[in-house]
């Protein structure tokens, strides 16, 4: 769990570098908006899918990058000195979470134990 925390803060601070229109004050911003947006991947993410099914299918799952961009943009607005601009800055940003925390292994990070 924390290293998966760890990775997502390091997708984080990758798209604060790359993406126009995201921000933060101090390190500790990006600490926190990773642990927000971790708790709300878990929590509310799921809920705004269940409701945008129907979205979600017409677009063939292209909604789903907007459910990421309005999930940005709540970590935004829980986190004092984590700013997303506007939602092209959400989108964009979320884009390269995703795609930070895939390469780094963030969606696959499982610990096996091997019984003898």
């Amino acid at each position: 769990m924390i290293l998966r925390w760890i990775i997502l803060s390091l997708s984080v601070w990758v798209a604060v570098e790359l993406v126009p229109g995201i921000g933060y004050g101090e390190w500790q911003s990006i600490v926190m908006a990773a642990l927000v947006l971790g708790v709300l991947n878990v929590l509310v993410k799921p809920l705004l899918t269940i409701v945008s099914i129907p979205f979600i299918l017409l677009s063939f799952g292209l909604f789903l990058l907007v459910i990421n961009a309005a999930v940005l943009k709540m970590t935004a607005w829980l986190v004092p000195g984590f700013t997303v601009a506007d939602w092209g800055s959400a989108f964009l940003g979320s884009v390269v979470i995703s795609l930070v925390s895939m390469l780094c292994g963030g969606s696959n990070v499982r610990v096996t134990v091997e019984r003898f």
